[in-house]
């Protein structure tokens, strides 16, 4: 029963001398409601109303706490960025996933603009909106992002669920094609995804497999016509053999990747003119694909996602 139900204090968010008592979940905080009311305009305006008496002391009455709908771990972490000023910084300050979500999530709740910036800018170091961004090693999980600890390619469904309800959606084509490109990522969370989500990730997880060899297929045209080299079909040929065991393994889903001869040994290079035809093919190649990746997600061109984003941005600011 509910009157049963033992409430827990977090002790560094049980401020002796706070006169706002808030619970999330079985979980409560007593804080100052000046401060978070000067942060938090939703506060601001709740605060307003006149509050039922606080008791003395340590002793709480159930009926003294402001019951709140939220998670009580976000609920945590949104407190501590707004009463601890060193605990949720911009990049590259150490902050762990969960607390970007949760931050993110209440921020734009509770309308506390400057955190909502603070925490989308750590979610754009995983999920950039360019593709320069995104190969220059800000990707996941290309290289590790040392600032953001407890994520893996899992947590893009968190992200993707959480963007979508506050609105940035201009992270979601890179969130949804880091999720997809992972066939274990899938099957680790194809329970938590809607019937449509699966049949979306499916035929996107497809079109990636497809794209790999599109972004490849410059390797049939070599040797050029114009090639000296004995050692650029062999090359070539090898190269395409190592595509075709990648796909029969379902190992590789992402044409957004270094192209095939990085993975090879150094001395199997092709000569400085197929080189150069190979690159700049390969390349337009997965600007075509990076370009047409949101609607491959049901969403809007990355030209209407950017607008959607100096938008919000501009409305941040100026809150």
């Amino acid at each position: 029963m509910e009157s049963d139900l033992q409430l827990e204090r977090v002790e560094d968010l049980w401020f002796p001398h706070g006169n706002l008592i808030l619970r999330a979940e079985n979980t409560i905080f007593r804080v100052h409601s000046d401060i978070l009311g000067a942060r938090s305009s939703v506060f601001r305006d709740m605060i307003a109303f006149p509050q039922p008496p606080q008791s003395e002391g340590d002793t709480l009455p159930r009926q003294d706490a402001v019951r709140l709908h939220d998670s009580a771990a976000e609920f945590e972490v949104f407190l501590r960025a707004i009463f601890d000023s060193s605990f949720f910084m911009p990049p590259p300050s150490p902050v762990t996933f969960p607390a970007v979500i949760g931050v993110m999530r209440l921020a734009h709740k509770y309308d506390v603009q400057f955190l909502f910036r603070r925490a989308l800018s750590h979610l754009e170091l995983l999920y950039p909106t360019t593709l320069s961004e995104y190969q220059s090693g800000r990707s996941i999980p290309r290289t590790t992002t040392q600032h953001i600890r407890e994520y893996h390619t899992g947590n893009s469904l968190s992200a993707i669920r959480a963007a979508s309800e506050v609105g940035t959606l201009w992270i979601l084509p890179t969130a949804y094609y880091t999720m997809i490109k992972d066939s274990d990522t899938i099957q680790a969370i194809y329970d938590d995804l809607r019937p449509d989500e699966v049949r979306m990730c499916w035929t996107a997880q497809l079109k990636c497999a497809r794209a790999v060899s599109t972004t490849h297929q410059f390797l049939t045209g070599i040797p050029t016509e114009s090639c000296a080299s004995d050692s650029c079909r062999r090359v070539a040929s090898e190269a395409l053999n190592n595509i075709e065991c990648w796909r029969d393994d379902e190992v590789d889903l992402d044409p957004l990747d270094k192209w095939v001869l990085d993975y090879m040994s150094p001395g199997d290079a092709l000569c400085s003119g197929c080189g150069d035809l190979g690159a700049g093919m390969f390349s337009e190649e997965q600007r075509r694909f990076w370009e047409g990746m949101p609607a491959m997600f049901g969403l809007s061109s990355w030209a209407d996602l950017m607008e959607m984003r100096r938008e919000a941005m501009k409305e941040a600011m100026e809150a």
